[in-house]
């Protein structure tokens, strides 16, 4: 009789526990379905955000700054429901993985194959060097000239486009003299900043982009290559406005505890509100200037905006981005936000062939540069 009442007994926890483990399970396919509908949603408005102007819909830009975390969520949830045997939720979230998969490259890059020997380039290679030097300052606001001059005589670059290259006239003598030897475009200042070119070819015409509104700024310059011209173009487009209190306001959470919080990421919202605006009229501005080159084109500069969204878009389109022919692993150029964020970039005509691509790990900025060897298919 014990044995019956025992094994009565047994029955029941294993029962109990049964009910248990069935009610955690639904429990937690509830939140693994919100935690998908909600990262499908965001897939879905990132990948429409590059062709909406911002004036219409600016909050797609900032989907875009963590889109490697949304699609890193949606892999996770794809596997959730494999294992799940969730075969409908699997294949709703399989949808959102396949098309992000064209826009991976974007941000990473597979490196399937291995160099065991120095690669070699023909004498005719074209090597580009795009870098926001932040007036030659580190974080702590020390002088990086010494390091910028020793990172350039280690790379030779050909064409070198400096974004925030200096602020007045003591430091732009300071970065001529970083750069004997070289011929130089005249500057652009906007609100105290500068963007130039230097180049070992010679610089047969250079002029202001038009219609570089609000603190963008923007060169062009022609420049005799061989028996060819190229038409090498410098950008600075308008910054975030997001200063390093922000960053540290809504990093460590103190909006949480903050009586004035609403005021204060109303403001932040607003400038980044803002700011979409002048970047998409900017870059409308540059396309146009680039659609009428009559030569090879290469685009250099600062976008403050990552990969996904309309000025990218806007700028690269009939371009290609030399990060998308020969990058390797996950790009960022911006040495904050938790390193995520690839906003500079060297995009390249037809006429241009991509041999290398390199963001040299060099802390004498804000910014890493963008280091490229291309070679000019018309020589």
């Amino acid at each position: 009789m014990s044995e019956y009442y025992s094994s009565r007994l047994d029955g029941k926890r294993k029962s109990d526990k049964r009910k248990r483990n069935s009610l955690w399970g639904m429990l937690l396919n509830a939140v693994m379905a919100a935690v998908s509908v909600v990262t499908a949603f965001c897939m879905f408005m990132i990948f429409i955000g590059g062709f909406v102007p911002p004036e219409k819909l600016w909050y797609f830009s900032l989907l875009g700054l963590i889109s490697p975390i949304i699609y890193v969520l949606a892999m996770v949830s794809l596997l959730y429901w494999i294992v799940r045997w969730k075969w409908r939720m699997a294949a709703f979230m399989m949808f959102f993985v396949f098309i992000g998969l064209f826009r991976v490259s974007l941000y990473y890059k597979i490196d399937i194959t291995r160099e065991y020997e120095e690669p070699q380039y023909d004498r005719d290679h074209i090597k580009v060097l795009s870098y926001n030097i932040r007036q030659m300052r580190d974080d702590k606001w020390q002088l990086t000239a010494d390091s910028i001059r020793k990172f350039i005589a280690d790379c030779k670059p050909d064409i070198i486009c400096f974004q925030e290259s200096h602020s007045d006239i003591e430091s732009a003598d300071m970065v001529d003299s970083l750069l004997r030897g070289y011929n130089a475009t005249r500057t652009d200042k906007v609100d105290g900043q500068f963007v130039r070119c230097y180049s070992k070819f010679r610089i047969i015409r250079c002029d202001s982009l038009d219609g570089m509104c609000g603190t963008g700024s923007g060169i062009w310059a022609d420049m005799r290559i061989g028996s060819d011209t190229v038409r090498v173009f410098n950008v600075h487009l308008q910054t975030t406005s997001i200063t390093a209190d922000d960053k540290e306001y809504i990093i460590n959470h103190r909006f949480i505890s903050d009586s004035t919080r609403e005021d204060k990421m109303h403001s932040i919202a607003r400038r980044l509100y803002d700011n979409s605006l002048m970047r998409a009229r900017q870059v409308e501005a540059l396309h146009a200037h680039i659609a009428e080159s009559p030569y090879p084109v290469i685009l250099c500069g600062d976008f403050n905006d990552v990969p996904m969204s309309y000025a990218y878009r806007t700028a690269s389109r009939g371009l290609t981005d030399t990060f998308s022919k020969q990058g390797h692993g996950y790009a960022h150029t911006f040495r904050g936000f938790f390193n995520m964020l690839r906003i500079d970039y060297i995009l390249v005509s037809d006429e241009f062939e991509t041999l290398s691509y390199e963001v040299p790990r060099i802390a004498v900025s804000d910014h890493y540069p963008v280091f490229v060897r291309l070679k000019l298919l018309t020589q």
